[in-house]
């Protein structure tokens, strides 16, 4: 990626934005903050020219658009817990829906042109194949439980809601079960890329079902705490945004709320 780097700005901003992230939450304050400026300016300096990259995806440039596209999601969960130590707001909601909106035009780009990447990070075809592994039986029982939520709740009422809620439920599984045999970050970081335009638009309205299958999925960001640097933290901290979105409802909603604040010690 360092040569790529070199032809496009974007990424080169883009990497030097997570390196003077990664300083910032490896070095005590004041310096920190020094370096927390740092990745801010790097961050925004890219971001014009990645959306237009993204809307004029070409054979010369796909590689370093999906190569800044993880770098943006790494920034995305990383930012709200190293704002928050010098006293800033920034939420880690907001934060999630704005990365899951950058992915879209990443992933609908890729599924049309898959045959002119050369990475071989984003050339697998079959990324979920071959991982029929059984869930935990908390994890099957919370999924099941999600699932049962939205047949009583949309499918009475709303056929298309029902179905695009549904769809995101069978992506989140399929993540889920992922890492039970891959436990690595792709495995985590991939439901944001992989759910449709509508489930992103139903987030972006806070639809309360979006809105608690995102906390479930915070479940498994909370699983990279402690594996890579910029997970620190942020699955509680999505959790706990969450639930307060997330008003008490009947006992099957409430078991739902739940099962992530006792999975992350909440």
């Amino acid at each position: 990626m360092p040569r790529k780097a070199l032809e496009h700005d974007f990424l080169m901003n883009g990497i030097l934005a997570v390196a003077a992230l990664h300083m910032a939450a490896t070095t005590d304050p004041p310096e920190a903050l020094s370096y927390l400026d740092a990745a801010l300016e790097y961050h925004n300096q890219a971001f014009t020219p990645f959306r237009q990259a993204v809307d004029n995806m070409t054979p010369s440039n796909c590689d370093a658009v999906f190569a800044h596209s993880v770098i943006t999601t790494v920034i995305g969960i990383g930012l709200p817990h190293l704002t928050a130590e010098r006293g800033e707001s920034s939420s880690m909601t907001e934060n999630i829906i704005v990365v899951c909106e950058l992915l879209q035009g990443v992933s609908n780009i890729f599924r049309i042109g898959r045959s002119w990447f050369q990475t071989s990070l984003y050339s697998r075809s079959k990324f979920f194949d071959d991982h029929a592994q059984n869930l935990a039986s908390d994890t099957e029982e919370a999924l099941t439980r999600l699932t049962a939520i939205n047949d009583a709740m949309m499918a009475p009422v709303d056929a298309d809601q029902h179905r695009i809620i549904k769809d995101a439920l069978g992506l989140l599984r399929r993540s889920f079960t992922r890492y039970r045999s891959s436990p690595d970050a792709a495995s985590v970081l991939s439901w944001l890329a992989v759910v449709d335009k509508e489930f992103v638009h139903a987030l972006r309205r806070r639809q309360p079902l979006a809105l608690l299958a995102l906390i479930h999925w915070a479940v498994l960001l909370g699983e990279l705490d402690g594996k890579v640097w910029w997970a620190k933290k942020s699955g509680p901290a999505l959790v706990s945004e969450l639930l307060v979105a997330l008003r008490p409802g009947d006992p099957l909603w409430e078991a739902a709320r739940s099962w992530p604040k006792q999975k992350l010690g909440l």
